[in-house]
């Protein structure tokens, strides 16, 4: 359910030695081999050659970069290993503008390409992953762009016309946002750093984006070329003899994507607003992390390593809302085709043709798609680390990021404005990388296909969105992952608000025979002089009567399932007044009841049917919208 977040380079520095890796014969020219590690840990190698060539008979520098990078994603002690070859092959002038680039990307079997060409008037843009429909767009410019900072510094380091103090600028191409940025670079000053045959005299420079916010130190040294590379994100590429470079470790890097959720909250799924603190490890090469705000969470305030943030149920209640919309321009990043989502293919829009009917109503259509994206794929990790929708079409299998990517191609297919959102989401046990989306059915709503939602309740922090111009995801994720404690400290249900103190996360009354745990809410309520409780904070309750009954209870999310889909036909029977599925097997009675995003499990043994009825009364308030707490 937990997605994975790879690990994603910052397109203004050094593009060409920081793309993911692959293929290609060495071919003549000057050769360097870089180890690149991820907080410590090595992912990879990189070998880069530049010779003299020509593009439409200018003279130019042919860059020629492969990329070998592997790790293992962790994902609830789920292992999953990914590979890629990546081989980026670029024409550039001798100040750094691009004039052609070409990556190939080859991941287990599938071959991806991404090229990008000058046309005198801006650059022509092609996207194809594996044998999916081929997607182009263009960006206008009035001249080239820089390919890198390394390029762009190489002729000036060679001359030596480095010197401390000095403020550089130059554009960069972001093909997200289909525009340039402008990239500042700041000489710091000489500095001495090891390289591949000793220590190596340099020239400390700072790169950084305005846009992302992004900071890298780099090192160029007197003849021009990169030593090292250092990101605020726990990068760090550093040039080193050939075979140090080739030798992978054998046990492949690790990273984990979740942590435990502290308390546990089964609860979770129906909470209208959950205050947490995210705690950080320090960590000198990171910077913490700008979580952006959004209508699912915004940071609330920031104190030494401590961030705490508030969550938000995201939905809205509109008349009902006919699609395709009108005026689509005005959502037209939300409803193109992309190299993932080939919206425009038939396939596409005969599934979701399918699945919707007849259905006119926006709100009611994403729905009928989010539950058969949830019913319909198994949740089983893909052989790529990123699936397209067609690829999940054919073979419907997938974490959250197929269920997302192909949730928001079926909505784009049929005309309903949708997006990827990322970020870290609670699943009840665990919080994890998750991706899921946000759509239009007359307002802009959140929905999580994983679950099979529309309308989405407070759980989810927002990293930022994968496609959208301007949001940086997978840098808020890099500066996260492996640092972070999640601690909850207050949800709100139904109106009431209630604090999550670890210490205090059951409030008992038993004159009254009234408790409450808080993780689960489960709530018992006037329970007979002599029953006695054991509800501990979290974890399974425990109700005796004096007669010899005992019933063992616990919650459990319900992570999109249903009673029917769960248990098959549960004969309508109910428990405390919600709909339940009822065994009956002589003096034991099983129970799984459903409500309020939960799954309640009411198992009893011994007693006779006046106890249980006892017990059945005392539980409504498990059922029931919250009422506020007993007052201490």
């Amino acid at each position: 359910m937990l997605s994975r977040s790879p690990r994603i380079f910052p397109t203004a520095s050094l593009s060409a030695l920081l793309a993911f890796a692959t293929l290609g014969e060495v071919q003549a020219g000057e050769q360097r081999y870089y180890e690149v590690k991820d907080t410590g840990q090595k992912i990879g190698y990189s070998r880069v050659v530049w010779r003299d060539a020509k593009w439409q008979d200018k003279p130019c520098v042919h860059d020629s970069t492969l990329v070998v990078e592997r790790g293992v994603r962790d994902m609830a002690g789920q292992l999953d290993v990914f590979e890629t070859r990546t081989l980026l092959e670029l024409d550039r002038s001798a100040r750094g503008e691009l004039y052609y680039q070409r990556r190939r990307v080859l991941e287990g079997r599938r071959m991806s390409l991404e090229e990008v060409v000058w046309t005198g008037s801006g650059y022509e843009v092609k996207f194809q992953i594996g044998k999916e429909p081929i997607q182009r767009h263009s960006i206008d410019m009035p001249r080239p762009v820089v390919v890198d900072t390394e390029a762009f510094l190489h002729e000036r380091a060679k001359s030596g016309r480095l010197r401390k103090g000095q403020t550089l600028r130059y554009l960069a191409l972001d093909l997200r946002a289909r525009a340039a940025v402008k990239v500042t670079v700041e000489v710091l000053g000489p500095d001495t750093i090891e390289g591949p045959d000793g220590l190596v005299e340099c020239v400390k420079v700072r790169e950084s984006n305005p846009l992302s916010g992004a900071v890298s130190m780099l090192w160029m040294s007197g003849q021009g070329t990169l030593v090292q590379l250092q990101d605020d994100q726990g990068l760090v590429a550093r040039r080193v003899p050939a075979l140090q470079a080739m030798d992978m470790p054998t046990r492949p890097a690790t990273f984990s994507i979740t942590v435990s959720s502290r308390p546990p909250l089964p609860r979770i799924f129906n909470a209208d607003r959950v205050q947490v603190k995210i705690l950080f490890k320090p960590d000198k090469n990171r910077a913490l992390p700008t979580f952006p705000s959004s209508p699912w969470s915004k940071v609330v305030r920031t104190s030494g390593n401590v961030i705490t943030a508030e969550l938000r149920s995201y939905d809205t209640v509109t008349p009902p809302t006919k699609f395709p919309v009108e005026r689509p321009e005005r959502f037209a990043r939300e409803l193109e085709p992309t190299p993932l989502m080939p919206v425009q293919d038939a396939r596409l829009k005969q599934a979701a043709r399918r699945v919707i009917g007849g259905e006119t109503d926006a709100r009611k259509a994403a729905y009928k798609l989010a539950r058969y994206v949830h019913n319909t794929l198994a949740k089983q990790s893909p052989d790529v680390a990123s699936t397209t929708a067609l690829e999940i079409l054919a073979k419907p299998k997938g974490d959250c990021s197929e269920h997302c990517v192909f949730f928001v191609a079926l909505c784009r297919a049929v005309g309903i404005p949708a997006r990827r959102a990322s970020g870290f989401v609670n699943i009840g046990n665990d919080w994890g990388a998750h991706d899921w989306a946000e759509i239009w059915t007359g307002a802009w709503i959140g929905a999580d296909p994983t679950t099979g939602e529309v309308g989405t309740k407070a759980r989810y922090l927002f990293f930022g969105y994968p496609d959208r111009a301007g949001s940086y995801p997978a840098r808020v994720s890099a500066q996260t992952a492996g640092r972070i404690e999640i601690l909850a400290t207050e949800i709100t249900e139904g109106g009431v608000s209630l604090s999550l103190s670890l210490s205090k996360l059951v409030l008992r009354d038993p004159p009254k025979g009234n408790y409450h745990q808080l993780t689960t809410g489960i709530e018992i309520e006037g329970l007979p002089t002599g029953w006695t409780v054991s509800m501990p904070r979290t974890g399974r309750v425990t109700v005796r009567s004096p007669q010899g009954m005992t019933a063992n209870l616990r919650a459990m999310a319900d992570q999109g399932d249903t009673l029917s889909r769960t248990f098959g036909n549960a004969g309508g029977n109910t428990y405390a007044g919600v709909p339940a599925w009822v065994q009956q097997y002589g003096s034991t009675k099983s129970v799984w009841a459903h409500s309020r995003r939960r799954f309640v499990e009411v198992s009893i043994s011994g007693g006779d049917a006046t106890q249980q009825a006892i017990l059945e009364k005392a539980l409504a308030p498990t059922f029931r919208i919250p009422k506020p707490a007993p007052k201490k």
